[in-house]
């Protein structure tokens, strides 16, 4: 698992993810049969950089600052579809990825729950590019634009429309 960030619940190391069930890293090779895997940060089988979204289970509490507790999943860039997408490797269909949440240090609330409708928060991690969360697949419909907060200080919550009906995110 590649850590991109200066996220503190991204401390997480592969064997606590081993813990909570959850395959972290997707590897398709040629004489692999089309499978069915389930990860929390799309960056496991793409080429990222930084800029991760954060997409969390729980609100930010009331009092305002900081991230909330509770699983998170994290996408690099623009995500067609929150619940996951096919993988082709040399132009076969190697198999399908799900995405799903994650608790840092084993299973906690969330952990396991597909991202795709479940959210209630979001994180922007980027320092350069700001992220919106929509409503749709495909970035249709009522979206929310995410701030970036340096050094991943603070989530924002999704508004009343997103929350826990978000399906896709952008660049914006």
């Amino acid at each position: 698992m590649k850590v991109r960030s200066l996220r503190t619940r991204m401390g997480a190391t592969a064997a606590a993810a081993a813990a909570a069930g959850i395959t972290m890293v997707y590897a398709a090779t040629p004489a692999a049969a089309v499978t069915t895997q389930y990860v929390s940060d799309n960056c496991d089988y793409r080429n990222c950089t930084e800029g991760d979204l954060y997409m969390n289970y729980h609100s930010v509490a009331s009092s305002g600052n900081g991230n909330p507790s509770g699983s998170f999943a994290a996408f690099y860039g623009n995500q067609y579809n929150h619940a996951g997408e096919t993988i082709s490797y040399n132009g076969t269909d190697a198999g399908t990825v799900n995405y799903v949440f994650v608790f840092a240090s084993g299973q906690g609330d969330g952990s396991g729950q597909l991202v795709k409708n479940n959210a209630a928060s979001a994180n922007n991690c980027s320092t350069v590019d700001g992220y919106r969360v929509y409503y749709n697949s495909g970035y249709a419909g009522h979206s929310q634009s995410i701030p970036h907060y340096w050094s991943c200080a603070s989530s924002t919550n999704l508004d009343a429309t997103l929350k826990n009906n978000n399906a896709s995110s952008h660049f914006a």
